[in-house]
């Protein structure tokens, strides 16, 4: 997790929690640069008030590692809701990028992907038919960003993406953006 922290522009997170159990709060902030992350666990988002003394939460340690944005919920949230709202978030985020990008076959290529994959099911886990190793072999993130002038801002979607959800004022007002106006580019461009 931490390699994929550093060496990436977007982390994402589905799971119990923050993720703290696969790696700490303090070896998160140790960290020189960090990607723009979304936790889509429950509560990932919460901070514990400390009387007079600055708050703590996982958030902070993201923000304190360099990572620009954070996508978090504060309670707990239901695992189908909260995986259509972080399909939303992807879905927009990406038809954002080949739709600036006139002519990218490879942002086209990788929005088609995502919009073919599917959340089914009515017990347990999510089902999804896609995912990055169903990428186009030759689709390179780097390629992308350089030959393509667009960047989307992650939390200008947030909104969208709450429609996605069955119970959009309960699991869809979960999510909330900590950080700046933030694009998705290769680590050396920052």
């Amino acid at each position: 997790m931490v390699l994929a922290l550093r060496s990436h522009d977007l982390f994402i997170y589905f799971g119990h929690g923050s993720g703290a159990q696969y790696i700490p709060g303090h070896e998160i902030q140790k960290l020189e640069n960090c990607a723009a992350t979304f936790l889509m666990g429950c509560s990932s988002g919460s901070l514990s008030l400390n009387g007079s003394y600055a708050p703590q939460g996982a958030p902070i340690c993201y923000l304190l590692a360099g990572s620009p944005v954070i996508v978090a919920n504060l309670w707990e949230v239901t695992d189908k809701d909260i995986d259509r709202f972080g399909k939303a978030m992807l879905d927009c985020l990406l038809k954002e990028r080949s739709t600036a990008s006139t002519g990218c076959v490879q942002c086209t290529s990788v929005a088609e992907k995502f919009k073919s994959m599917k959340i089914t099911g009515t017990k347990g886990n999510a089902k999804k038919k896609t995912s990055r190793k169903n990428m186009p072999e030759d689709f390179d993130d780097s390629i992308c960003n350089n030959c393509c002038n667009h960047r989307p801002k992650i939390g200008s979607f947030m909104g969208q993406a709450r429609e996605a959800c069955i119970l959009p004022f309960l699991i869809g007002a979960s999510p909330v953006c900590y950080g700046v106006p933030t694009c998705i580019s290769k680590k050396k461009d920052l």
